[in-house]
């Protein structure tokens, strides 16, 4: 705050078309610490955010590290990888089966693109 001082009835002679403009400049003074004050409760508030958010960081990585134990728990009790591999196998194998019984009859895509090509030729 400004400290006020007290002026002698001589200096208010000498200042009195003066006293509007030390208004302002007084003004101007306490309009900056208002800022300033601002600013600090600014700050206290964005280290509250940021406290905040590392809190919840915190709590949401406990949470994944909690998923993953119990994924990887799961995965060594009940491992179904070697079953899975033998089904997509036999899933491939029927699959390339079908895909060459189908190609090798006689109206398949791919005979009458290979017989077209043929008699152009010749």
């Amino acid at each position: 705050m400004v400290k006020k001082k007290l002026i002698s009835k001589e200096k208010l002679d000498e200042i009195k078309g003066f006293e509007e403009i030390m208004d302002l400049v007084i003004d101007e003074h306490e309009k900056l610490e208002v800022e300033k004050k601002q600013r600090e409760a600014e700050k206290l508030n964005d280290s509250y955010l940021l406290y905040n958010f590392l809190e919840d960081e915190a709590h949401r990585l406990e949470k994944l590290s909690k998923f993953f134990d119990t994924k990887i728990n799961n995965y060594k009790n009940f491992n179904q990888t070697s079953h899975i591999l033998k089904k997509q196998d036999l899933q491939r194998k029927q699959i390339k089966k079908d895909l060459a019984e189908f190609q090798m009859s006689e109206y398949s895509p791919l005979n009458k693109h290979l017989e077209k090509l043929f008699n152009a030729l010749f």
